[in-house]
């Protein structure tokens, strides 16, 4: 197993809390690193959302009715069929978050798929 070195000061935070929590400190900083992981997604979703509405009408005019995939701001992948999309996406570029969502008639995003 690999390891991790922490600063003492956040090493004494991580065993206050799983003392507070009743949890052990491998616990504690496993889901302390999830939940930064889980927010890195998001925050990056959520740009790829904003970069989505300004390029919305060059997007519909394009893709309109189609499942687009972007990342990093263009488009990598598109398709009417959303599994198929989602499948092509995942061999891709794994669990990297990419945005995938169909293009409708207005700029709102349909994550729902």
């Amino acid at each position: 197993m690999p390891t991790v070195v922490v600063e003492p000061e956040m090493y004494k935070r991580i065993e206050e809390v799983a003392t507070e929590y009743e949890a052990s400190t491998d616990e504690i900083f496993v889901e302390a690193v999830r939940s930064y992981l889980w927010d890195l997604q998001r925050r990056k979703i959520s740009e790829e959302s904003e970069i989505y509405r300004q390029r919305y009408p060059d997007l519909r005019d394009q893709y309109q009715g189609q499942f687009i995939a972007m990342h990093n701001g263009q488009v990598v992948d598109h398709d009417v069929d959303f599994k198929s999309l989602r499948q092509r996406v995942r061999q891709r570029f794994g669990r990297t978050p990419v945005l995938m969502t169909l293009v409708r008639g207005s700029a709102e995003l349909n994550n729902d798929e």
